[in-house]
């Protein structure tokens, strides 16, 4: 299977890393704006092709995988699907209901695949607490709370702690209790473009979910924690689970359970892209951008 690459930042760097220790994979061209580090980035994974445009990396390749900055996800990923390229795009893949429901249309259209990188639902942690969810030994789920303060980075772009890394936790639920229904957003300086975000939420069952964003703070931190009614398990995703069930007790490596993450994700797509049925279904993250859309208009109307 042919990959061209379009972006080489350091979600680039894993996805790639991980896809070279694939025999039947081959990393064919790789794209970004920054030549002098996409040259960088071909010579540390092999890749021999180092493209001047979109277009001429797909040229090369049966699947493109799109990691590069938020802002072109959309337009590149409908680029990549246009060329009639297997497109697997990094979270968010876009910004509006309209453009993820015009990427599926496209993908149907050209006879192809298009996914989202659901990379939270990769994660080992994740994993094991959406199986104690599901298998209902929590008991009934009584709140849903997930926080994260990001360390800041120097970036020539501009992340959205709504659009973006919102949209992780608000996709567990989605994969985990079958959605959650939008009640309030908070956001600074505005919904669209957060750099600061709090959103409550409400499951099927009438659990409440919140999730609280920021690039602001001095001090990183990241724990999700389920409450049940039987029992409480915590995580921070990556490197641990916490619970008062023994069982589901964990502890791992942050960054072998990411690259492990990227590595099934990337897998499951490329396999999908032969005809498997494997991967996170698009209907997904149509559902995801629309509910981050309703989070958005809820701030909006307060």
């Amino acid at each position: 299977m042919r990959v061209a690459m379009i972006g080489h930042g350091f979600v680039g760097t894993v996805h790639a890393s991980q896809l070279a220790t694939e025999p039947w994979v081959e990393l064919v061209a790789v794209f970004g704006t920054e030549r002098e580090q996409a040259v960088q980035f071909a010579t540390a994974y092999g890749i021999k092709n180092v493209s001047n445009s979109l277009k001429e990396a797909v040229s090369l390749a049966e699947a493109a995988i799109v990691c590069s900055p938020t802002p072109v996800h959309y337009q590149q990923a409908r680029e990549c699907l246009e060329l009639g390229v297997h497109t697997l795009a990094e979270m968010p893949p876009c910004g509006t209901l309209k453009e993820a429901k015009a990427l599926g249309d496209l993908a149907k259209k050209q006879g192809i695949r298009v996914q989202c990188a659901h990379t939270c639902r990769y994660v080992l942690p994740y994993i094991r607490v959406g199986e104690s969810i599901r298998s209902g030994e929590l008991g009934t789920v009584q709140q849903v709370t997930f926080v994260r303060h990001h360390k800041l980075k120097g970036r020539a772009w501009t992340d959205d702690a709504l659009l973006h890394h919102s949209a992780h936790p608000i996709d567990l639920t989605i994969d985990w209790f079958g959605g959650v229904t939008p009640i309030g957003c908070v956001a600074l300086p505005q919904a669209r473009g957060a750099q600061t975000v709090s959103l409550l939420g409400k499951l099927p069952r009438g659990a409440p979910v919140t999730i609280s964003i920021t690039f602001a703070s001095r001090l990183p931190h990241l724990r999700m924690q389920i409450v049940g009614d039987q029992h409480t398990v915590e995580t921070d995703g990556f490197s641990y689970v916490r619970s008062d069930l023994d069982r589901l007790n964990l502890s791992i490596p942050e960054l072998r359970s990411y690259e492990k993450a990227i590595h099934d994700q990337d897998v499951e797509f490329l396999r999908s892209c032969q005809g498997e049925k494997t991967g996170v279904n698009w209907q997904e993250a149509v559902e995801l951008i629309e509910t981050v859309n309703r989070f958005q208009d809820s701030e909006t109307k307060k």
